[in-house]
């Protein structure tokens, strides 16, 4: 079993994402399948050490969290995953992100970039650990 403690601000530590999605409720069932291929696909391939998915249908609404290691492991999940985040983006758009950590500038500007600022708040850590094995 891995046991982590997450890092003073600033240091690279653990970056916990919750993204909040509206998806198109016409298209369920083609964004029901790219969420699927693309946890498969990071399940496989990408650096998250955790992906959990949630969705009301019927709200249309779609929640995701992710657990990076560290600021580099989003950077290099977005160098992997492009092609099965546009294909899940296809049928929804993001409302809110809350990102709980201190993701480095490039993550930063990425997530600002394509999320916008009235939609993200970064929340810095205090304290805390992790297991997973």
């Amino acid at each position: 079993m891995t046991q982590q403690t997450a890092g003073q601000a600033g240091d690279g530590g653990a970056i916990l994402l919750r993204n909040t999605m509206a998806f198109d409720r016409a298209h369920v069932a083609e964004f029901r399948r790219a969420i699927l291929n693309a946890v498969e696909f990071a399940k496989r391939n990408a650096p998250q050490l955790m992906v959990q998915v949630y969705i009301d249908e019927a709200q249309g609404l779609c929640y995701s969290f992710q657990l990076f290691p560290s600021s580099e492991a989003i950077l290099r999940h977005w160098q992997v995953s492009d092609p099965n985040i546009a294909e899940v983006m296809k049928y929804c758009e993001v409302r809110s992100m809350e990102v709980y950590g201190s993701p480095n500038d490039a993550v930063r500007e990425g997530i600002l970039g394509s999320v916008g600022k009235a939609s993200v708040s970064f929340t810095p850590e205090l304290v805390g650990f992790h297991r997973l094995g």
